[in-house]
């Protein structure tokens, strides 16, 4: 490499032969002389970078050492346009520098090496100014206003390099957050057909267990779905906010549509691929919350309502089979089919006696046998038939939450069917 200050000695000797005698070098001397020897000392430059900076190490006349020395060279003749205080072109140094920084975003992933290769340049520079003529050395006003200059302009080198940079990070997280939020859809309705562990693990690294969490429709302006991208799968599907996440992670993701005052639910864990599942599973508890068969809470566990989920897995069949078999029970009054229904679920449900059914439900016992008279009278020897004792007690433990929080379609579709 040679020594470092034999071109700039030399070059500020001619410069001081030529300045008029009684006048002191000046930052302006200094920068117009300074631009023949630019070349020379941007290899130099380039040279200390790759030997003391390992991110940038190279062969010695290989092309990262050329861009090295091109970005040198450009940005020091743009900092001599600062000092010499004459006009110059744009040479398009903030732009370079921006691009480099875009691209340690992709590269490394942060600019610790640029930084260090920065501030290298900026103390091989200074060394280089400080200790050019030993004969004529810089007065303190020149050699504080280049020193005030070079490390100021290093300063802004870094924040264009920064600008860049953010902007490379910005353009990664969203062509990353697009690729997520194309993957999380694709994974709740059952359209990705590749294995999983082909899936781009900066996309996505599948966890063994999932869970899907799910906001009320028109509910999610005020999650902060930027943030739960960062980390999970996010997207909005349906008018929803569906998120698919590590189970382990559970309670930070329930917390963010908690922290928002968002009702979600969430799914128990499952295996990746039943993701589809998990994510009906959660629908069906909000529309069942919306129909008052499960009670109103700012998070529903899926978990603890695994029985309604699944007896409501097929509205239509329910519907039909409540047509076919509760015939009866719809064929009595309002108030007859409400306490013969309740009766009749705690019945099936439990097999007590009179006075244990009567305590449940808060009457008298000889009420319950008044009632359980009339059930037999309605359905017979149906009550002895042990499959239809199962399927009767799914329906009703399906049916009677729907009829007590006030939907009456199963008695609207009776008198239609009735009338027909």
């Amino acid at each position: 490499m040679g020594d470092e200050g034999a071109w700039l000695r030399s070059l500020v000797g001619d410069v001081t032969d030529r300045t008029p005698p009684g006048r002191p070098m000046s930052v302006q001397d200094h920068a117009r002389a300074l631009r023949p020897l630019v070349a020379a000392f941007a290899t130099d430059v380039a040279d200390r970078i790759q030997t003391d900076v390992p991110a940038y190490a190279g062969e010695p006349d290989g092309r990262r050492r050329d861009v090295i020395a091109h970005a040198v060279e450009q940005a020091t003749h743009r900092f001599l346009d600062t000092l010499d205080g004459l006009p110059h072109r744009d040479r398009g140094v903030d732009e370079m520098f921006q691009a480099m920084g875009r691209a340690e975003a992709s590269d490394s992933g942060d600019l610790a090496a640029m930084r260090a290769a920065l501030r290298l340049a900026a103390t091989v520079t200074w060394d280089n100014l400080r200790r050019a003529n030993p004969e004529q050395p810089l007065t303190d006003e020149t050699r504080g206003q280049l020193a005030d200059g070079l490390f100021g302009y290093i300063d802004h080198l870094v924040e264009q390099a920064e600008k860049g940079f953010a902007a490379g990070r910005r353009a990664i997280q969203n062509d990353r957050g697009q690729a997520r939020a194309r993957l999380a859809d694709k994974l709740l309705t059952g359209r990705h057909r590749g294995p999983l562990d082909a899936v781009d693990p900066q996309v996505w690294a599948p966890p063994e267990w999932v869970v899907v969490v799910v906001s009320e429709p028109d509910e999610q302006r005020s999650i902060d779905v930027a943030t739960l991208a960062l980390d999970h799968l996010v997207v909005r599907h349906d008018q929803r906010v569906a998120v698919i996440a590590d189970a382990k992670q559970t309670l930070a993701v329930t917390a963010a549509f908690e922290a928002a005052g968002t009702r979600a639910a969430v799914s128990w864990p499952v295996g990746p691929k039943l993701v589809p599942s998990a994510y009906r599973w959660a629908r069906r508890a909000l529309d069942l919350v919306r129909r008052g068969v499960i009670p109103e809470q700012p998070l529903i566990e899926c978990r603890d309502h695994r029985t309604q989920i699944w007896l409501h897995s097929e509205p239509a069949l329910r519907q039909r089979m409540c047509q076919d078999m509760l015939k009866p029970l719809l064929a009595e009054t309002p108030n007859s089919r409400e306490i013969l229904s309740q009766t009749l679920l705690v019945w099936l449900e439990t097999r007590d006696s009179a006075p244990a059914i009567a305590a449940h439900l808060g009457v008298h016992a000889q009420t319950v046998r008044y009632r359980w008279k009339r059930i037999n009278e309605l359905f017979g020897d149906d009550l002895h038939d042990p499959e239809f004792i199962v399927q009767i007690t799914m329906l009703l433990k399906a049916s009677v939450p729907l009829w007590q929080a006030g939907d009456q379609s199963d008695f609207e579709r009776f008198r239609e069917e009735e009338s027909a």
